[in-house]
């Protein structure tokens, strides 16, 4: 399998993080049949859940109770890495749901949240690497 380095998952996620922030931005300023304060929480919503999907997931395997003794490393790891699975799984069904919900009905606008599968993509993928390189 073709491993991509903590740096390059670092590198992309600034990317993502900048095409994230310009996304709601633009949502911001385009979607006007709603009230400014309904876009800003929108903007808002947009960048803490890209965050924190990536932040929550990269973090898990910094987690020292897993530890303990031999059986919570095997367990623990061994859970861990199906929860990164899962969570890399998820992220390709959000980005599909997204563009097909989009298209489907027609209000492209749907697609200014689209960075957040990426985020749950990288963050899950971090996690996944952590853990091989354990």
């Amino acid at each position: 399998m073709l491993t991509i380095s903590q740096s390059y998952i670092k590198k992309y996620y600034k990317i993502f993080g900048y095409v994230n922030l310009i996304f709601s931005i633009l949502l911001v300023i385009f979607l006007t049949d709603i009230d400014l304060k309904e876009r800003f929480f929108a903007l808002i919503g947009i960048n803490v859940g890209f965050h924190m999907l990536y932040w929550f997931f990269s973090t898990l395997s910094k987690d020292s109770t897993r530890m303990l003794n031999s059986f919570n490393k095997i367990v623990g790891t061994a859970m861990l890495k199906l929860f990164a699975v899962f969570g890399i799984i998820c992220s390709f069904i959000l980005i599909y749901v997204f563009i097909e919900k989009a298209v489907s009905e027609k209000e492209l606008v749907g697609l200014f949240g689209i960075c957040l599968p990426f985020g749950l993509f990288l963050g899950a993928y971090k996690l996944w690497t952590d853990l091989k390189n354990e």
